[in-house]
């Protein structure tokens, strides 16, 4: 499996003169990204913590997930089969779904909240609710859409805070409605989720298989879109 490493600044550290010691270097922290398939993504902590979205059953997501499935915490945005298979994973992590995951939660020390959208507004229900997440991990804020198909409220995006690394659906979030959430969340990395085409944020950095690993310190100054390899 391949990684990309994106945004990285060589930093030469110059030993001290009159035989004085070198500074020791500190090892590199890298948050990870695995891309399993559909909306179903791993991101893992420097300290191994890992956040699953999103899981698929099989015949849904083009793709099987991997076996065994392990994780510390499931972020499930809406109740479909294409998104909230927990039965593919084989511990027993901590779940955020529905009513569960609305509101602000801490597992494992990571802070997590969860704000629901719904198709008709006038209807507050499960079934027709979408979760998006934002948790905040190694320092950076990532955001979860999920099936988000309009932009925010002015009390959701207060409850959002400032995006770092956004994953964004292609299919129900597109043409201006896609554009006013990027102008409302300004992320600096966006992960598109599903067919992007010619689509793009900002550069397009493209991942070469699964797995793409950084750093806040890697963060880019400009928008960047992370397209992974489909």
């Amino acid at each position: 499996m391949r990684r990309l490493v994106f945004g990285l600044a060589c930093i030469l550290a110059l030993a001290g003169c009159g035989g004085g010691e070198p500074t020791p270097k500190s090892s590199p922290r890298y948050t990870r990204i695995d891309w399993l398939g559909n909306q179903c993504y791993r991101i893992t902590s420097p300290i191994g913590t890992s956040i699953l979205t999103n899981p698929y059953a099989a015949k849904t997501g083009g793709r099987t997930l991997p076996s065994p499935l392990k994780t510390d915490i499931v972020l499930i945005t809406t109740e479909r089969p294409d998104s909230n298979n927990i039965n593919a994973i084989e511990n027993q992590p901590a779940i955020l779904r529905g009513g569960v995951g609305m509101g602000l939660s801490t597992i494992t020390g990571i802070p997590i909240r969860g704000i629901p959208t719904y198709r008709n507004p006038q209807i507050l229900s499960v079934d027709g609710m979408n979760l998006t997440y934002t948790w905040v991990m190694d320092g950076m804020r990532f955001c979860f859409l999920g099936r988000q198909s309009k932009p925010f409220d002015a009390d959701q995006l207060a409850q959002m805070g400032a995006v770092d690394i956004l994953f964004m659906p292609m299919d129900s979030l597109a043409g201006e409605s896609r554009q006013a959430v990027l102008g409302q969340l300004r992320p600096k990395v966006v992960i598109p989720m599903g067919s992007a085409g010619n689509w793009s944020h900002g550069d397009v950095r493209g991942v070469q298989g699964t797995t793409v690993t950084f750093s806040r310190q890697m963060l880019p100054a400009q928008p960047v879109t992370l397209a992974f390899n489909r």
